[in-house]
């Protein structure tokens, strides 16, 4: 079931697997047809798509996420279902050398001013954590 933000079970599973090895996050993402910026947000009023407001968002946190050697291997959008099917706009892969990384990541200086656009423009999402074999051609 898409959802906004993991409950406080998924986060704390997630944050608690004594796993210590690569993490890479698949995200299936649905977006805003139109981004609703708060009331208190410099962007207020603009008028710009759920997409492209994502698009500040994960241009900000890939660059937190460097910082602790996190990467966006992949921000594509929906071309087709050439297999199943789906309501997906977007697809988002972070890889993280560890989960820890990817929690420092969240806890950045500057996440709560990058999320905003985020909240404007997402929807919905699925996030799957998956422990990567294989990355950017590479056997781990």
């Amino acid at each position: 079931m898409p959802a906004f933000q993991p409950t406080a079970d998924q986060f704390r599973a997630f944050r608690d697997d004594p796993y210590d090895g690569p993490v890479a996050q698949v995200n299936l993402l649905k977006f805003r047809v139109k981004a609703e910026y708060g009331p208190d947000d410099p962007e207020h009023g603009e008028a710009i798509s759920g997409e492209a407001a994502y698009m500040r968002y994960s241009e900000a946190f890939t660059e937190a996420a460097k910082e602790v050697g996190g990467s966006t291997l992949l921000l594509a959008s929906t071309e087709r279902y050439f297999i199943g099917q789906g309501d997906w706009d977007g697809v988002l892969v972070n890889h993280f050398p560890t989960r820890q990384a990817f929690i420092a990541t969240l806890n950045h200086k500057d996440y709560k001013s990058m999320s905003r656009h985020r909240e404007a423009g997402l929807l919905c999402q699925e996030l799957i954590v998956t422990r990567p074999s294989w990355v950017s051609g590479e056997k781990l």
